[in-house]
């Protein structure tokens, strides 16, 4: 195990981060994965969301009910 934990290391893969941050997406994140969602399929609905209206980026209220419909 000790001399395949370093060939083991090229293989991780990590998760690529979402283009858009910031406080509300950061928020509307952690409340759907709280609610059950598993969170890529979260980062995937915000991220739909968003694409629709770029002003919800910054609106959580708006954010939430637009990654809901669209994890729906």
């Amino acid at each position: 195990m000790v001399e395949l934990k370093d060939k083991l290391d090229d293989f991780a893969v990590a998760p690529a981060p979402s283009a858009v941050r910031g406080p509300a997406v950061d928020d509307v994140l952690s409340a759907l994965v709280n609610l059950g969602y598993q969170r890529p399929a979260a980062e995937k609905a915000i991220e739909q969301a968003i694409a629709k209206d770029k002003a919800l980026a910054a609106d959580f209220d708006g954010l939430f009910r637009g990654a809901l419909k669209v994890i729906r």
